[in-house]
């Protein structure tokens, strides 16, 4: 029964190439619409579940059906909710949008593969979106999203082997080439994170008499000041993996302790007899120090997830392509952050994005690169 629904949805390829494009477009419209419910309550700990219905994140009231219809009710809206008047971020209406044009590129890139590798393609491109936003917003990665992005890589490149490897022909071959692909780009994404650390994560000044030191409150961050020189939290901490180390350095809450280290993470500090301070239960700490050190990581360690999902889909071609591509689209996502929210911006969509640029044109970009240099 499959082959003749595969036979089926190829003849109206071949009739009608413009349908199933407007019908994946139109499910991928929907579907964009369900993905932004997932975008704004995963990384809050909320149920996509529960409730059922969407609600406005300001008024927390539920919006009926007939102002959640995708891309449209934004429009009509004018980019504004209807029960309280606040605006409606733009990223609602993109995210459904750019859902519907990658599942009706799907149906026309892969019309030729079996429908099941289709619909396969579509959900994984659906979860790379989440993690696209969430990544961009929050500046987090989702372990139980790369993981199911991975999962469903594996299910297509068993279905459709030649994604992964043109050469490979059977569903072993597949699985065999895209748990391939997940081990090296997760493995290289971790290797380029360590070699980062290495080179660039290591920071130290130290100064020719003790300064003081005070870490408190700024408005919605913390601050650290040391003698005429001020950290922001959120700068020193981007990634949780991320230490500050002051050196010979004493605290006022812990008189008679002998000067050491005192190592920061997020939202602890260690004192150098290794006692732990909790910051949320302390206004503000200072004391004296000599030095600060500070490790921040290259590269975040979800990067690497994302990796692994790419990895088990397009293989390890694909996770090159999309590394290098991303580098690119990186550095202009560099020059807007400048630009526009004045810090750094996470490397997960730029990898994302190199990813999508490999599934759709990766052969056409590499072939006709290589075409330069043929005799």
């Amino acid at each position: 029964m499959l082959e003749e629904l595969n036979n089926y949805t190829q003849s109206i390829s071949q009739e009608t190439p413009w349908l199933l494009p407007l019908c994946f477009a139109m499910f991928g419209a929907c579907i964009g619409s369900f993905l932004n419910v997932v975008i704004y309550r995963l990384p809050r700990g909320l149920s996509v579940n529960e409730p059922a219905r969407s609600f406005c994140p300001d008024c927390r009231k539920e919006i009926p059906w007939y102002l959640n219809i995708p891309i449209g009710s934004w429009l009509m809206l004018r980019g504004r909710s209807a029960c309280c008047n606040r605006p409606i971020s733009p990223r609602y209406c993109v995210v459904e949008l750019a859902t519907a044009l990658l599942f009706a590129a799907v149906a026309w890139r892969f019309s030729w593969d079996p429908l099941p590798t289709q619909v396969l393609l579509c959900v994984w491109i659906a979860v790379l979106l989440a993690i696209l936003c969430i990544d961009w917003e929050q500046m987090v990665v989702l372990p139980v999203l790369t993981h199911t992005a991975a999962g469903v890589g594996l299910l297509a490149a068993m279905t459709a082997p030649w994604l992964v490897e043109p050469l490979a022909l059977s569903a072993t071959d597949g699985l065999l080439w895209s748990l391939c692909g997940a081990a090296t780009g997760y493995a290289l994404l971790k290797a380029v994170a360590l070699l980062g650390r290495l080179l660039f994560g290591r920071r130290s000044k130290s100064y020719t008499q003790a300064q003081p030191w005070q870490l408190q409150q700024a408005g919605d961050d913390l601050e650290l000041k040391i003698g005429s020189d001020t950290y922001l939290w959120s700068d020193l901490f981007m990634e949780s993996a991320n230490r500050v180390t002051l050196t010979g350095a004493d605290i006022s809450t812990a008189k008679g302790t002998a000067p050491g280290a005192i190592t920061f993470t997020t939202g602890t500090a260690v004192l150098p007899d290794g006692t732990v301070l909790d910051l949320e239960e302390h206004e503000s700490l200072s004391g004296n120090c000599t030095g600060i050190t500070t490790r921040k990581e290259a590269m975040g360690s979800g990067d690497a997830l994302i990796a692994l999902s790419i990895g088990a889909l397009c293989g390890w071609q694909g996770v090159l392509f999309a590394l290098v591509a991303g580098s690119f689209a990186g550095l202009l996502q560099g020059l807007a952050a400048r630009v526009g929210r004045g810090q750094p911006m996470p490397f997960g969509p730029a990898l994302i994005t190199g990813a999508l640029l490999y599934l759709f044109f990766g052969n056409f970009i590499i072939n006709s690169y290589l075409s330069h240099f043929a005799p």
